[in-house]
Protein backbone atom coordinates (compact mmCIF):
# COMPACT_ATOMS: atom_id res chain seq x y z
CA UNK A 1 0.00 0.00 0.00
CA UNK A 2 1.32 3.35 -1.08
CA UNK A 3 1.91 6.22 1.46
CA UNK A 4 -0.72 8.76 0.80
CA UNK A 5 -0.15 12.62 0.88
CA UNK A 6 -2.96 14.53 0.97
CA UNK A 7 -3.05 17.98 -0.56
CA UNK A 8 -3.30 21.27 1.57
CA UNK A 9 -7.13 21.75 1.56
CA UNK A 10 -8.51 24.73 -0.36
CA UNK A 11 -11.01 27.38 0.92
CA UNK A 12 -14.13 27.85 -0.62
CA UNK A 13 -15.08 30.38 -2.98
CA UNK A 14 -17.45 33.14 -2.85
CA UNK A 15 -19.09 31.57 -5.75
CA UNK A 16 -19.29 28.16 -3.99
CA UNK A 17 -20.53 29.97 -0.24
CA UNK A 18 -23.25 31.44 -2.49
CA UNK A 19 -23.98 28.08 -3.84
CA UNK A 20 -23.87 26.51 -0.29
CA UNK A 21 -21.61 24.04 -1.73
CA UNK A 22 -19.93 24.44 1.60
CA UNK A 23 -22.87 23.36 3.38
CA UNK A 24 -22.31 19.78 5.71
CA UNK A 25 -26.00 19.80 7.12
CA UNK A 26 -29.15 21.62 7.51
CA UNK A 27 -26.85 23.62 10.02
CA UNK A 28 -23.11 23.69 9.88
CA UNK A 29 -20.71 24.71 6.87
CA UNK A 30 -17.03 24.12 6.28
CA UNK A 31 -14.78 26.67 5.32
CA UNK A 32 -12.45 24.89 3.11
CA UNK A 33 -12.37 20.82 1.22
CA UNK A 34 -10.09 18.49 0.09
CA UNK A 35 -11.04 16.07 -2.17
CA UNK A 36 -9.33 12.87 -2.48
CA UNK A 37 -9.23 9.81 -5.28
CA UNK A 38 -10.38 6.28 -4.64
CA UNK A 39 -8.86 3.68 -2.35
CA UNK A 40 -6.54 5.82 -0.55
CA UNK A 41 -6.14 5.80 3.13
CA UNK A 42 -6.23 9.05 5.17
CA UNK A 43 -4.36 8.48 8.17
CA UNK A 44 -4.17 11.94 9.93
CA UNK A 45 -7.18 14.10 7.91
CA UNK A 46 -6.59 17.86 8.34
CA UNK A 47 -8.98 19.03 11.20
CA UNK A 48 -8.39 22.74 10.50
CA UNK A 49 -6.99 25.14 7.44
CA UNK A 50 -7.38 28.38 9.26
CA UNK A 51 -8.12 29.57 12.75
CA UNK A 52 -11.78 27.82 14.11
CA UNK A 53 -12.27 26.30 10.61
CA UNK A 54 -13.74 23.28 8.81
CA UNK A 55 -12.41 21.09 6.56
CA UNK A 56 -14.44 18.96 4.62
CA UNK A 57 -13.22 15.76 3.19
CA UNK A 58 -14.43 14.21 0.19
CA UNK A 59 -14.07 10.62 -1.17
CA UNK A 60 -15.55 8.89 -4.12
CA UNK A 61 -17.69 5.91 -3.76
CA UNK A 62 -17.66 2.87 -5.48
CA UNK A 63 -21.29 1.58 -5.79
CA UNK A 64 -20.43 -1.47 -6.55
CA UNK A 65 -17.98 -2.17 -3.36
CA UNK A 66 -19.69 0.01 -0.88
CA UNK A 67 -18.00 -0.25 2.40
CA UNK A 68 -20.08 1.66 5.14
CA UNK A 69 -17.66 4.59 5.90
CA UNK A 70 -17.82 4.28 9.25
CA UNK A 71 -15.88 1.36 8.92
CA UNK A 72 -12.57 3.15 8.17
CA UNK A 73 -12.99 6.15 11.04
CA UNK A 74 -10.29 4.77 13.49
CA UNK A 75 -10.08 7.72 16.02
CA UNK A 76 -12.57 10.55 15.46
CA UNK A 77 -16.18 8.46 16.83
CA UNK A 78 -14.29 6.79 20.04
CA UNK A 79 -14.40 3.15 20.43
CA UNK A 80 -12.94 0.76 18.38
CA UNK A 81 -13.50 1.55 14.23
CA UNK A 82 -11.67 0.21 11.01
CA UNK A 83 -8.55 -1.38 12.89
Amino acid sequence: LQKYNAPPSQLFSAEDILLKKNQVTRKSYADSFIYHPTGVIVEFPEAAAILKGSVAHFFPVNSENYIDPKENIQYSLGGQHGG
